[in-house]
């Protein structure tokens, strides 16, 4: 059985993905968890910091999850890597019926003007993921696989977190996984 620290984290998990975070009461979390008030305090100070605590927790679901497999998986050509990434976010789009979008950048959205404490990691986390597509790239155009178009590694890695983070809204919006699905074949043009 989940220790009730577990089990408020995973309820926020899930409330915030659905919800919001500012869309989420604490009321909303002690409800799902099945945890009381007291238990809630003794565990996190603030709500603050129980959303920190759950980024922490979704970037390392999101690291073994998706990110490993993907552009970490050594097995698969630089370019099968970076369209792993798209393909695993596109297979979670359409299992959650194009309903959730990206939890990181639902909370970006939300969160980036209003609480810099919780900005910050979202944006590390937006980063590693940035890295890690162009260490993707810059190995497939040391190896002949991609030509990038003329542009550099560097130059290409945001655009394509960007592809991915704009597919995933938009799929969102639209109920539709169209974008995602555009996106990488303008991916696998733009890596050449």
């Amino acid at each position: 059985m989940a220790s009730n620290k577990d089990r408020i984290l995973e309820a926020a998990m899930d409330l915030f993905h659905d919800h919001g975070y500012q869309g989420t009461g604490l009321e909303d979390i002690l409800s799902s968890s099945g945890v009381c008030k007291s238990n809630f305090y003794y565990h996190f100070k603030s709500k603050e910091e129980l959303g920190l605590k759950v980024i922490e927790r979704k970037v390392d679901e999101m690291r073994k999850s998706v990110m490993e497999p993907s552009l970490g998986n050594t097995k698969l050509s630089p370019k099968q890597r970076v369209l792993a990434l798209f393909e695993r976010m596109l297979s979670f789009c359409d299992e959650n019926e194009c309903r959730k979008g990206c939890f990181f950048g639902n909370l970006a959205l939300e969160l980036s003007d209003s609480s810099e404490e919780l900005r910050k990691p979202l944006s590390r986390f937006f980063t590693e993921m940035e890295t890690e597509v162009e260490a993707c790239l810059l190995e497939g155009r040391r190896q002949g696989e991609l030509s990038l178009q003329g542009l550099t590694p560097v130059e290409l890695a945001a655009p394509i977190v960007s592809l991915l983070q704009g597919g995933m809204l938009l799929t969102k919006a639209h109920k539709d996984s169209r974008a995602m699905r555009e996106g990488i074949k303008v991916l696998t043009v733009c890596m050449g």
